[in-house]
C-alpha cells in the first residue's frame, strides 16, 4: 500500500503534451515553482517506494473485490459500459453508489452517497477534428469519500468524490481511446485501443505500459473483435483512493470466478441536477455562488493546504461538474499550471486532445 496518495494535477503540472517525463528536465519546466515541485516529488517517491506489484491485478484481487457490471446491452452506453472491479467493498467507502439529498435538522440541505444502490451517470458528446467525427460515451460513477488518514496520508481525503470514465468511438462505432480521470479534474490517464492509427500517438509513446502517478496502466489497450457481451473493459479501483489500478479485457467467465458480481444500475447525467428531497429536487452541483459547478460536500483540505498556494486555485481537488464551463460555471482542468487552465479543459475535447499531443 502507498504510503502517499497524490493528486495528478500537482504533477500533471510537469508533463507537458504527453512528453515523457524521464526526458524532460522537471525543475527546469517548472521554473518559480521548484520548491513546491521538490516537496511534492520527495512526497511522489515516498509514496511509490512501496507500491505493490502490479504484474497481476487479476490474480492478486482480494476476495471482497466486486465488479460493477451494466447487464443491459440494448444502447451503446451498455454496450460499451467498463466494468469497474472496486477493492474491498466490505467497506462503503469503496462501493460505487447513489447520490442522495437529505434535509437535515436545521433544514438544510446535505449531499451523500448511498453505498446500497450502484448507479453510473452517462453523458452522450460528438466532436469533429480534421480527421473525422468522433462520439464521446461518458460514464461518471461515485464513492462516499476518501478517507481522511496520516499512514498512508491521503492528500486527496475529502467526501462524494467520483470517477469519470470516457470511452472515444470513431465514425465506425469502435472505441479508440479510454479516458479516466477523477470528478477533480485529478490523475488523468489515457489509453489507445488498436483502433486509433498509431500516427495519432503522443510523441514518444510506449505501447508497453504508461507511469499514472505511482500506477502502471497499459500503454495500448487490443480489443477483442467484436466487444460483445462476453468481453469487458475492466477498470480495477484502488482501496481508499479509488485511483485507476489496471485496465484489462476480461471475459465474463473470469469475471464470474473472480468477483462478486453486482448490477450496475445506469442513469442519465441530468439527474444528478433533480435529486429528490423534500417536497422538492435539488443539484448534485452547487449552482450559484463561488462554488457554482462545484459538488456539494466536496472539500479537500489537504489539497487546500499544500497546492492551493502555488497552484493559484483555491478549490483545487474539489470534485465538479463535467460540461461546457459556461453552463456549469467551472473549468474542468487538468493541468495545474494556472496559464493551462483554460487549454488543459476537458470538455472542449478536440482541443483537449491537442493540449495533451494526441493528433486525431
Amino acid at each position: 500500500m502507498y504510503l502517499l496518495s497524490f493528486t495528478s494535477q500537482s504533477f500533471g503540472s510537469i508533463q507537458q503534451r504527453g512528453v515523457n517525463m524521464a526526458r524532460i528536465n522537471p525543475l527546469k519546466s517548472l521554473g518559480v515553482l521548484r520548491p513546491a515541485f521538490i516537496m511534492a516529488l520527495i512526497l511522489l517517491l515516498a509514496a511509490c517506494a512501496t507500491s505493490r506489484p502490479q504484474t497481476s491485478t487479476l490474480q492478486n484481487s482480494n476476495a471482497d473485490a466486486t465488479a460493477y457490471i451494466v447487464n443491459d446491452q440494448t444502447t451503446d452506453f451498455a454496450r460499451f459500459a467498463p466494468l469497474f472491479i472496486a477493492e474491498q467493498t466490505d467497506k462503503s467507502l469503496n462501493r460505487i453508489g447513489t447520490p442522495r439529498a437529505r434535509l437535515d435538522q436545521h433544514g438544510n440541505i446535505r449531499i451523500g452517497i448511498d453505498a446500497n444502490k450502484p448507479t453510473v451517470y452517462v453523458d452522450r458528446q460528438t466532436f469533429t477534428t480534421a480527421t473525422g467525427r468522433y462520439t464521446n460515451l461518458i460514464y461518471r460513477i461515485h464513492f462516499q469519500e476518501t478517507p481522511f488518514s496520516l499512514f498512508p496520508f491521503h492528500i486527496t481525503a475529502g467526501n462524494n468524490n467520483g470517477l469519470l470514465t470516457v470511452v472515444t468511438l470513431n465514425a465506425s462505432n469502435r472505441p479508440i481511446l479510454l479516458t479516466m480521470v477523477h470528478t477533480c479534474g485529478c490523475f488523468l490517464a489515457m489509453v489507445p485501443t488498436q483502433y486509433l492509427p498509431a500516427s495519432a500517438y503522443p510523441a514518444d509513446w510506449e505501447t508497453d505500459s504508461q507511469w499514472i502517478y505511482g500506477m502502471t496502466l497499459p500503454g495500448l489497450l487490443e480489443l477483442p473483435e467484436p466487444l460483445d457481451a462476453d468481453s469487458r473493459i475492466a477498470i480495477f479501483l484502488k482501496d481508499e483512493t479509488h485511483r485507476v489500478m489496471d485496465v484489462q479485457i476480461l471475459s465474463q467467465a473470469e469475471i464470474t470466478q473472480h468477483f462478486h458480481n453486482e448490477t450496475l444500475g445506469i442513469a442519465p447525467v441530468d439527474e444528478l441536477m433533480n435529486l429528490p428531497v423534500g417536497d422538492g429536487t435539488t443539484s448534485y452541483f452547487e449552482t450559484e455562488g463561488s462554488r457554482k459547478g462545484y459538488v456539494k460536500g466536496s472539500h479537500k483540505p489537504f489539497e487546500r493546504l499544500l497546492i492551493s498556494w502555488w497552484a493559484l486555485d483555491w478549490r483545487v481537488g474539489e470534485d465538479k461538474a463535467y460540461g461546457d464551463k459556461n453552463d456549469t460555471g467551472t473549468v474542468f482542468y487538468t493541468s495545474l499550471k494556472p496559464w493551462n487552465r483554460q487549454a488543459s479543459d476537458m470538455w472542449p475535447f478536440a482541443e483537449f486532445l491537442t493540449f495533451w499531443g494526441w493528433g486525431l
